[in-house]
């Protein structure tokens, strides 16, 4: 493993356990057995650490959602996306920080570094081609060329799903929770019926292409080994 790779790993795991105020570079290079200087030398503050951190973690994350779609051309209806996600956003504690905005786990990480400003600027450019894309091949029911709240109202539909602190789960699991989510979604933002098999076979490589060039920005994000 990379001194880089060992260096996000130790930041990440300190992040989740302490937040981010209370991890020093000095916690991060003792449990990677580095040293500060060696941290100093990848990473310019404290806050481009964890922005490393934060990007890596989605990296992972669209790649997941990459290799379901690859497995099941399905994949590419918004439904079906967004379950997805949902259920890989779970499995990365840090993704999950970041789609509920918890300042006390990321604090400035996302809006004082470019790296963090790389992750949600990608976002914000893959959502807009995203929805053209999907209203193009026939998945999506409004056109959001014409729609300027459709986004809004997707985040604001999707955002209690994962705030299990303030919605109550009344005891359903993950997988019925992304059920939930995804019939919500197909209810409210999908077009009648059934996804027409042709337009999910045509969408899927154009989602894979957006997904390649999410993974290769971020990836261009973080530092390399010298």
């Amino acid at each position: 493993m990379s001194r880089v790779a060992r260096m996000l790993d130790a930041a990440g795991e300190l992040l989740l356990a302490h937040g981010y105020r209370r991890v020093t570079i000095e916690d991060v290079a003792r449990r990677a057995g580095v040293g500060k200087g060696t941290v100093y030398l990848h990473f310019a503050s404290k806050l481009d650490l964890f922005a490393g951190v934060l990007v890596r973690d989605s990296i992972g994350t669209t790649r997941d959602l990459l290799a379901a779609l690859h497995a099941d051309p399905r994949e590419a209806a918004l439904d079906t996306t967004l379950r997805s996600t949902f259920l890989a956003v779970h499995r990365r504690p840090l993704s999950r920080a970041l789609h509920t905005g918890d300042v006390e786990i990321l604090g400035a990480v996302v809006t004082d570094t470019k790296a963090g400003l790389e992750v949600v600027t990608d976002k914000t450019e893959f959502a807009a081609e995203h929805f053209a894309m999907l209203h193009r091949h026939g998945l999506l029911a409004d056109d959001p060329a014409t729609t300027p709240d459709l986004t809004y109202r997707l985040r604001a539909a999707v955002i209690g799903f994962f705030l299990d602190d303030l919605v109550p789960t009344d005891g359903m699991g993950l997988a019925a929770r992304a059920d939930a989510l995804a019939t919500l979604v197909r209810a409210g933002f999908a077009p009648p019926g059934e996804p027409d098999a042709a337009a999910l076979a045509a969408a899927a490589p154009e989602l894979a292409a957006l997904y390649e060039r999410t993974i290769h920005h971020l990836t261009a994000a973080l530092p390399e080994e010298p």
